[in-house]
């Protein structure tokens, strides 16, 4: 005996408003008042959608998948507006990276940092390969600016090496640590 044939779910268009009556404008489930951001926040969290429902019983598990689905497009249109503001500042708009990256020989063993900080283009490019933004980023160091993580790219791109220690150097120290200790 077969499963009966669900219907799919519908898009998120028929279950997600923006009521500036409600919650000022912000995304929430149609009807409810409950925020897209908080059932997002609660997946991102590990809840299952049928903890979700049960939590909030005035939604569906639909509701919970057309957050889902709205945050995903959402993250995506925010990613392509930002990669879009990155390359809008082209090399004639924006200081090239040399006045705003250093290698201070005790400054973190001579990595290239941000001018002024202890915040190294490695830090910074590895943040942009994973899940962060430049928004993250400059949110979590207020004291840097969005030039700085367009020098910072600009900087990997030329191929320089992100440390003056290659895996030779580190295991020459390792071993003079090892003969130091015996």
């Amino acid at each position: 005996m077969t499963a009966p044939k669900q219907d799919p779910p519908a898009d998120w268009q028929e279950r997600i408003v923006c009521d500036p009556e409600i919650l000022g404008g912000k995304p929430t489930i149609k009807g409810t008042g409950i925020a897209v951001a908080l059932v997002n926040q609660l997946l991102w969290r590990g809840y299952t959608r049928e903890a979700i429902v049960g939590n909030y019983l005035h939604i569906t598990e639909e509701d919970v998948e057309a957050c889902r689905r709205y945050g995903e497009m959402a993250e995506q249109q925010r990613r392509s507006e930002e990669r879009i503001e990155i390359e809008k500042r082209t090399p004639e708009k924006v200081a090239d990276w040399r006045d705003r990256i250093e290698c201070v020989p005790g400054r973190l063993g001579g990595k290239p940092v941000i001018v002024n900080t202890r915040i190294s283009v490695e830090l910074v490019t590895d943040f942009l390969e994973g899940s962060w933004t430049v928004a993250d980023i400059l949110d979590s160091y207020p004291h840097i600016r969005a030039e700085d993580v367009d020098a910072c790219v600009k900087y990997k791109a030329t191929g320089a090496k992100l440390s003056n220690f290659t895996w030779d150097d580190l295991n020459a120290l390792m071993d003079a640590d090892e003969l130091r200790r015996s």
